[in-house]
């Protein structure tokens, strides 16, 4: 698994990446996808990763709903295992809390709530916030939100995580 410091290679040698190696640069930025990597891959060359962002969240528009689904299901939940983390999702989702226990608990909760009423995962941009200020987001969200609205807002998530990723790993001195 690549380190939280790993770096982008420049755009022009991602373009002409075998797939294998295309889908390890996308991993970076999307987490695994193999339906949104051969898309973007189909639509090499990207002068750039935020014309290769870009033209994802076009693709990711124009996927069908269970394609969707596919891809907000790839995306980790808050308070997941840190083993099942992703590098990059394990440093985003910041240092325990002193009561870490209990809002891992409550996110446990939470996540089967969201995934019961929409079927799919909660994924939220979570940009330094730590996981128990994002409680109430989920909440709002599980109590208000209509199936369709959540499923464009978490691929939209999605999008902003991948740009920021992208941010990152091009700065080498950029620490994630």
């Amino acid at each position: 698994m690549p380190s939280t410091h790993a770096a982008l290679p420049a755009i022009s040698e991602t373009n002409h990446l075998p797939v294998a190696d295309f889908a390890r640069v996308i991993s970076l930025l999307f987490e695994p996808t193999a339906l949104l990597t051969q898309r973007i891959y189909e639509h090499r060359p990207y002068e750039s990763y935020g014309q290769l962002l870009d033209r994802a969240a076009e693709l990711i528009r124009g996927l069908s709903p269970l394609e969707q689904l596919e891809i907000v299901n790839a995306h980790p939940r808050i308070g997941e295992k840190a083993a099942e983390l992703s590098a990059l999702s394990r440093a985003e989702q910041g240092l325990p809390s002193a009561n870490e226990d209990a809002v891992l608990a409550r996110w446990a909760e939470l996540n089967r709530a969201y995934e019961d009423k929409y079927g799919f995962r909660f994924v939220i941009f979570v940009n330094g916030r730590s996981k128990e200020s994002l409680i109430p987001i989920v909440e709002e969200r599980i109590a208000s939100g209509d199936r369709r609205r959540e499923l464009l807002t978490g691929l939209a998530e999605m999008v902003a995580i991948a740009r920021d990723r992208a941010a990152k790993l091009q700065d080498p001195a950029a620490k994630i």
